[in-house]
């Protein structure tokens, strides 16, 4: 019984879950108007395609949407000295590149052109340059326990190219 109890104890105290959620980050633009973010298809896979392209108003918030115009028909992506043309929705703020057959696991460079929002505004996007970045998470279940509604605790943000070298 007592060894039970000791394994038991053990077990608890040092199991702890780690956590990757990856994603592409643009590495060379930033707005005060506009956020340009990505999602993976699974965000917890390394090489998970990239699921879409979402473009979005700063000045939105619950109550309060703020709506952005593609203007382009079509967008162009570069990924491993492949080129691909995905097609736009101009009522649409996402632009989805695997559901046209695109898929892109590594580093791309995304041509964009101009969006609008809801104001009249026109921002012309230049090359965005995307990285897979990886935020990594450790969650244990004893300090999460004890600290309730506390966070894990953040181990790594950044490239994935970065948290491979640090590994080493």
């Amino acid at each position: 019984m007592k060894k039970i109890f000791i394994s038991l104890v053990s077990l608890l105290v040092f199991t702890s879950c780690v956590l990757h959620i990856y994603n592409f980050s643009s590495i060379n633009y930033r707005n005060d108007k506009i956020s340009i973010d990505t999602n993976l298809l699974n965000s917890q896979k390394e090489n998970s395609p990239l699921d879409y392209i979402w473009i979005s108003d700063k000045r939105s918030h619950v109550g309060n949407n703020h709506r952005i115009k593609i203007l382009s028909p079509t967008i162009k992506i570069i990924s491993n000295s492949k080129e691909y043309i995905v097609n736009t929705n101009p009522n649409s703020e996402v632009i989805s590149v695997y559901k046209q057959g695109v898929v892109i696991t590594d580093d791309f460079k995304a041509y964009i052109g101009k969006v609008q929002l809801d104001d009249g505004t026109i921002i012309d996007i230049p090359p965005l340059s995307f990285k897979k970045t990886v935020y990594v998470e450790r969650y244990s279940v004893i300090s999460d326990t004890i600290n309730a509604g506390g966070r894990g605790k953040e181990i790594f943000n950044g490239t994935v190219e970065d948290y491979k070298k640090q590994k080493k």
